[in-house]
């Protein structure tokens, strides 16, 4: 079935919002590219960051969905974790760097406030499924969880800057490294694979 005129519009800027980043990509290259006029995208999109709210909202919805089946599923707590993170890979690993540093340095107050609600939202997902874990017995009990949350609130942060951006040579790797380490630290446990 061919896309409709809106679904080309989110599947050309997807593609070009991935690749190059946000700032870079104007609505006409998105418009032309997509074979849509600029009034066709004014008609679904009252401007550029309209729509990077929405394509952020709509992958962040269906990612939500999948965390929940994983977390709902009878696998172990380290098998969750693992399927958790390795999904989190997967959906990362075509995200360039450009992309990454726009997240984090948008340039526009509407889109940083956005995008800040985003990763609260996702570090208190992640502190309700430690928090249940550990009162399982599934994680370490003298675990601060507080302490935990903390450190991840600042490898996020980290993710922004220039200096970590330059040591990956993409998004997947720098994603890949800031995963494992914050889960498996130091120890040669276990490396986690794009599945």
């Amino acid at each position: 079935m061919k896309p409709t005129k809106k679904e080309q519009l989110e599947i050309t800027a997807k593609e070009l919002f991935w690749k190059h980043g946000f700032k870079k990509v104007s609505i006409d290259e998105i418009c032309k590219k997509a074979n849509v006029s600029r009034k066709t995208f004014y008609t679904f999109y009252s401007n550029k960051n309209d729509l990077i709210i929405y394509l952020h909202n709509k992958m962040s919805d269906e990612t939500y969905v999948i965390y929940e089946e994983i977390i709902e599923s009878e696998l172990t707590f380290s098998e969750k974790l693992e399927k958790l993170f390795s999904y989190k890979l997967e959906a990362t690993k075509n995200l360039s760097m450009e992309f990454i540093d726009d997240l984090y340095n948008p340039g526009a107050e509407e889109l940083m406030t956005f995008f800040k609600g985003t990763i609260d939202k996702s570090i208190k997902f992640m502190s309700d499924f430690l928090s249940e874990a550990q009162k399982k017995g599934e994680l370490n009990p003298d675990l601060n969880l507080e302490y935990v949350m903390f450190m991840m609130q600042k490898a996020i942060d980290l993710c922004g800057t220039q200096e970590l951006m330059s040591m990956f040579p993409n998004a997947g790797a720098l994603t890949r490294q800031v995963t494992q380490s914050m889960i498996y630290g130091i120890m040669p446990v276990k490396t986690i694979h794009n599945s």
